[in-house]
């Protein structure tokens, strides 16, 4: 019961709209660390929200709109993995389809919440600026309660048991599938983004830190990020990045 409270909490967090909500708990990296907290497991949770989050890379919300909820996708994709015991591939598997689900609760909220600012128009006519205020602060997050908040400690409470012995169900040939694309999925976040950062100039460094880690067997992201800052640093300290004016 305290599990599913702290995960309803979570979820509830999760999907507010305000800034310290997008650092700390909707990014798929947070949630899994979050909910690997919750189920005594913060580094696997970590790892597998990190995986999500890769897939995601080259993903964006143009004007709200939304391909996939990439919320619900770590925080429940991270939940579903820790519960079922899968592995990392495994769950950003299971992670697309929970983010396709979540696109519904997302849109759905969205409509509701546009009743609130009609609302506010009238009582703004009027001069009421204490229960303007009011929907501000109680408006969005009593939807985010009801639509994510509910649904997350319901699944937490109730459909955790069964979540293993769905995992349990599925053939061999569906897990091994399902590693399989878990293992393609963060290439093609990878590729998205890469195709959004494209520059011809900045071509040869993907190029070498490709080779290095192909050829060196070297896998440690944070050693290639201290690199390419280092590099970066480097070439703006001299000049590299001067732009030439035409005479």
């Amino acid at each position: 019961m305290v599990q599913a409270l702290l995960m309803a909490f979570l979820a509830l967090l999760n999907g507010m709209q305000w800034p310290v909500s997008w650092w700390l708990f909707r990014e798929p990296v947070m949630a899994g660390f979050w909910v690997g907290l919750i189920y005594g497991n913060p580094v696997q949770g970590v790892m597998i929200g990190a995986t999500i989050n890769a897939s995601y890379l080259g993903w964006i919300s143009a004007g709200g709109a939304n391909a996939s909820d990439l919320y619900w996708a770590g925080l429940l994709g991270a939940f579903v993995a820790i519960k079922g015991g899968m592995n990392i591939e495994q769950s950003v598997a299971f992670a697309v389809p929970i983010g396709l689900l979540g696109n519904y609760v997302h849109v759905t909220y969205m409509t509701l919440a546009s009743f609130w600012p009609t609302k506010m128009d009238k009582l703004a006519e009027n001069g009421n600026w204490r229960a303007i205020r009011k929907i501000q602060f109680f408006g969005g997050p009593a939807i985010v309660l009801v639509l994510r908040a509910l649904p997350v400690f319901l699944i937490a409470l109730l459909g955790s048991e069964y979540i293993q012995i769905m995992i349990n169900l599925l053939p061999l040939w569906a897990m091994r599938g399902l590693s399989a694309v878990g293992k393609i999925l963060p290439a093609l976040g990878m590729s998205m983004l890469f195709k959004f950062m494209y520059k011809k100039e900045l071509l040869p460094f993907f190029a070498i830190g490709f080779a290095i880690a192909a050829y060196t067997g070297m896998k440690d992201l944070m050693m290639y990020a201290i690199i390419s800052v280092c590099i970066a640093f480097v070439l703006i300290k001299l000049g590299f990045t001067d732009v030439k004016e035409e005479s």
